[in-house]
């Protein structure tokens, strides 16, 4: 009997027992693919006798099962009762000669790179060593019969929702984005946990009459937006208004002179121009993001394919100023004035940032943050500025 307590050694045993052994019988909650062990099984798959995964919380990874459509030997257990959550792994030649693998660790690439997994090894000579190998065969058998074989539509159907449900298993496990950053557990993230009336209070720091002209700036830019169907049915001025770039909207709105909040883009020269010519792609674009209701991925994605055919890049500047005056409630302007202090209050890295990390390091922990979840305004403008929660960061984070 051997104790298997680092993910090298782990790795090791498994590419040796593969290889060594002509029949595997193997029950997991999860695995994964793109790693060294599961191409060592591939490259023995011949050997698989039966090998059953589960697919709860959509933990396992859609690589894995494409490689065993209509393959009779591997099953997927879909939704038992409870949590599948065997981790069992038997290879052998025989009854009398075979080997154990029992413990914590998924059939996982992080359970052989990074995890903190204990698991037994264990073969004939240990104790009780006949009873051990029938039970688990046993556990398997059961296992293997109460899952099914994938076909194509199974696997098609499983690899949408797996796609879906990602953002929030990332979340959930405190990383958005990029591992390699090392973030902090979120529940040690100020941003994240402060509440509603802490927010507030933040807010509150600019004064009363700051908070005004930003409720007026958001409140003109929602008015405009409503006002056409489409961003290039407005006046220039209408547009650079939204864009943040000068215009003289202020001589015929009241509080439209402080378009600067939120975002100035006056130093955009290239934005600017595309905004005055009336770039049809950067109309399309907003198109992509409704007025009301939920903001997916996809309409982030395709706004992005719009507006970098009018500017190819991440000029997240621009976009997110665009972003944050037709959806104040979900989206803040990412610019030369509040990123430093944005980045550092998140806990991320402001180097390389970009429009796929700003959603996943930045929308998605706004998302999740307890103040953003759980509004409770106690007077109307608090109402107005919880309808425009995300935008408000701005005052929070703004520095000169």
């Amino acid at each position: 009997m051997k104790l298997l307590i680092r993910p090298q050694d782990l790795k090791k045993e498994f590419k040796r027992l593969i290889k060594k052994y002509n029949t595997f019988h193997w029950a997991a909650a999860w695995a994964s693919a793109g790693n060294e062990v599961f191409e060592e099984l591939l490259d023995n798959r011949y050997k698989i006798e039966k090998i059953t995964v589960g697919i709860h919380f959509y933990q396992t990874h859609p690589n894995f099962i494409k490689e065993f459509i209509e393959d009779e030997t591997v099953h997927f257990l879909e939704q038992p009762e409870g949590t599948f959550h065997p981790k069992i792994y038997l290879f052998s030649n025989d009854g009398n000669d075979w080997e154990l693998i029992i413990g914590s660790a998924n059939f996982t690439a992080s359970a052989f790179s990074k995890n903190t997994e204990v698991c037994v090894l264990m073969n004939t000579k240990d104790n009780n060593a006949e009873e051990v190998y029938k039970t688990a065969l046993q556990v398997i058998d059961t296992s293997f019969e109460q899952g099914k074989t994938f076909d194509q539509v199974d696997w098609e159907n499983y690899n949408k929702v797996w796609n879906i449900q990602q953002p929030k298993i990332q979340s959930l496990s405190g990383q958005y984005g990029r591992p390699k950053d090392k973030p902090k557990p979120i529940h040690q993230i100020e941003s994240q946990t402060r509440s509603w009336d802490e927010f507030i209070d933040k807010v509150s720091d600019e004064g009363t009459n700051v908070i005004k002209i930003r409720l007026r700036v958001i409140k003109i830019a929602q008015e405009l937006f409503a006002k056409k169907a489409q961003f290039k049915d407005l006046t220039e001025d209408e547009r650079k208004f939204i864009a943040g770039i000068p215009n003289r909207l202020g001589d015929y709105i009241k509080g439209a002179e402080n378009w600067p909040y939120f975002g100035s883009m006056k130093g955009a020269g290239k934005f600017k121009n595309k905004i005055k010519d009336n770039n049809e792609f950067i109309s399309q674009a907003l198109d992509e993001i409704p007025l009301n209701g939920t903001i997916t991925k996809t309409n982030y994605d395709r706004f992005l394919e719009y507006f970098q055919l009018a500017l190819p890049g991440d000029y997240l500047a621009t976009s997110t100023r665009l972003l944050a005056m037709k959806r104040p409630d979900v989206f803040i302007c990412y610019d030369s004035k509040n990123n430093n202090a944005l980045c550092r209050d998140f806990g991320i890295t402001r180097n390389g940032m970009n429009h796929e990390r700003y959603w996943n390091e930045i929308i998605l922990r706004i998302s999740d943050s307890d103040w953003y979840q759980k509004p409770t305004p106690k007077n109307e403008m608090e109402r107005k500025i919880s309808l425009a929660r995300s935008a408000f960061l701005d005052s929070l984070y703004y520095n000169e």
